[in-house]
């Protein structure tokens, strides 16, 4: 009986509890989702997982008084968690995660004292977290995350030496970390990413020599990096989105156990330690949006597993080290908004696994390296605003997997090869700002996957292309500001996802077309083409007339 009053609250549209219906017999014990004692054919379990169950969970559920364990996780359930769970005293388990409930986490549930496992995750849970949870003395996981919980992190919680597990991730809490977070001798895995936590990191940070995973990321934590951080087994330690200051501890090159390293958007300054080198098992480190001056160290490449290095919106000066070419499995590589000068080193072609590599906004100079074309995994690469001068390789043509190609805001000059129109994955092309000249390649036909080309700002001759009208997905065009001559060709109307046109100021002449969707680009698409005419930009073709006001 009590299994029907509970099913009368859910709102089961699907009827997924087709089985749940009136019996006297122990018939309920086959019913969907229900596990009971093969002995005492009391309901152990209830398994409603991921059933699209709506309403809400019924008080009735507090007379099960023999449940061990609940899942309701990923339903659209709704309403509270009724305060009468606090009677099923067996319970070790109880997920409601992925799920919309709201208010409190009852006071009621401090009364499971075998309560083991509390996942409420992902709803609209508010108000404080009950300090009396630290009054269940098994409890190995507690996951609160994703919720709008507020208020302290009760300190009591951090006195619970069985706690494995503490996710409070995505919530609204404030106050400080207390220094008794280091009592959890147990505890693998802390997580308080994104709430508004403010003060400093506790000095005594080392002695929490069971932690994993450690994750302050996007909180508003202030202060240096304590040097006992060092002392630290962690695989994952994330400390960035936070207003931390001071330099980058020479002792984080000790802490062998590091994957991941994450103190990005910060406001860290001085160098980065060349004692980094030493982290041969770090896959990846972000130290990106900070203050960090100097050199990159050259030892950097002695992090054999590195994936990820991203020293992007720093102040780093010098060369890029060749030495980051002894880096194989590096995946993705972010340099931009630095003072970086020099060449871009040809070793960096060693790095035969690299997918993104962006040098945006640097000194650098030289030219492009031809090696680059060994990069057969390369998609992303972005090299404008900086001084490299010189040719396009034919060779880039062979980066075929390229989606991204930025050489914008350069001093290139030469033609463009018509290579490039091999780039058949090719998304985005902006070789804008440069010092180009030739023809347009009527090659780029082939850019089947194109959505943005911009051209502008070179000293481009020759006619446009035909050929452009192929391109299906083209969504903006610019070649404004180039010496392009000949009529604006018919084909173009042919490329019907196009919304953004720029020709103007080149030597176009002749009519603009009057079909299609030619009529949606502004005259300011057209100005500055002294022998260009159409009735909406105001000069008639064939006849000398006033532009009309």
């Amino acid at each position: 009986a009590t299994l029907l009053e509970i099913k009368k609250s859910f709102r089961d549209k699907d009827n997924i509890l087709y089985d749940w219906i009136d019996a006297n017999s122990n018939d309920y014990c086959s019913w969907r989702g229900v596990t009971c004692d093969n002995v005492t054919f009391d309901v152990v379990a209830l398994n409603l997982s991921h059933l699209n169950l709506g309403g809400e969970i019924s008080p009735a559920i507090g007379d099960l008084k023999s449940l061990q364990s609940i899942d309701l996780k990923g339903n659209g359930l709704s309403g509270q968690i009724p305060d009468e769970i606090g009677d099923c005293s067996s319970l070790k388990t109880l997920d409601v995660s992925f799920n919309g409930l709201n208010g409190d986490i009852p006071f009621s549930i401090s009364k499971l004292k075998q309560l083991e496992n509390l996942i409420v995750k992902n709803n609209q849970l508010m108000g404080p977290i009950p300090s009396t949870l630290s009054q269940i003395p098994n409890l190995k996981i507690l996951d609160l995350a994703q919720n709008q919980l507020s208020g302290d992190i009760p300190r009591l919680i951090y006195w619970n030496e069985v706690l494995q597990y503490l996710g409070l991730r995505n919530n609204f809490l404030v106050g400080t970390l207390s220094p008794d977070m280091c009592q959890l001798t147990g505890l693998w895995y802390f997580d308080v990413r994104s709430n508004n936590l403010t003060g400093t990191i506790p000095q005594n940070i080392g002695n929490c020599t069971s932690f994993e995973i450690l994750d302050l990321s996007y909180n508003k934590l202030t202060g240096e990096i304590p040097f006992n951080i060092g002392f630290l087994q962690v695989a994952t330690l994330s400390l960035q989105g936070n207003k931390l200051t001071g330099r980058i501890p020479e002792v984080l090159g000790l802490m062998q156990a590091l994957a991941v390293l994450d103190l990005s958007d910060n406001h860290l300054t001085g160098p980065i330690p060349s004692i980094l080198g030493n982290l041969s098992y770090t896959g990846k480190l972000y130290l990106h949006s900070n203050n960090l001056t100097g050199p990159i160290p050259p030892e950097l490449g002695n992090m054999t597993k590195l994936s990820y290095l991203q020293l992007n919106d720093n102040q780093l000066t010098g060369q890029i080290p060749p030495e980051l070419g002894k880096l194989e499995e590096l995946f993705e590589l972010n340099l931009a908004g630095n003072r970086l000068e020099g060449p871009i080193p040809e070793n960096i072609s060693s790095c035969v696994a690299l997918n993104y590599f962006n040098v945006h906004g640097n000194r650098l100079n030289g030219t492009m390296p031809l090696e680059f074309q060994k990069l057969g995994s390369l998609t992303y690469l972005n090299l404008s605003s900086n001084n490299i001068k010189g040719a396009i390789p034919i060779q880039l043509g062979y980066i075929i997997n390229l989606d991204t190609l930025d050489l914008s805001e350069n001093k290139l000059s030469g033609p463009i090869p018509g290579s490039v129109g091999a780039l058949e994955h090719l998304l985005k092309l902006n070789l804008s700002g440069n010092r180009l000249n030739g023809f347009l390649p009527e090659e780029f036909g082939n850019l089947r996957s194109i959505v943005d080309i911009d051209l502008c700002g070179n000293r481009l001759t020759g006619p446009i292309p035909q050929e452009l009208g192929q391109l299906q997905n083209l969504v903006s065009l610019i070649l404004k500001n180039n010496n392009l001559s000949g009529e604006v060709p018919l084909q173009l109307a042919n490329c019907f996802s196009l919304a953004i046109l720029n020709l103007s100021y080149n030597n176009l002449s002749g009519d603009i077309p009057v079909i299609k969707n030619f009529s949606r680009f502004p005259p300011d698409s057209f100005l500055g083409n002294p022998g260009l005419c159409g009735n909406w930009i105001g000069s008639l073709c064939g006849m000398y007339s006033e532009p009309t006001k």
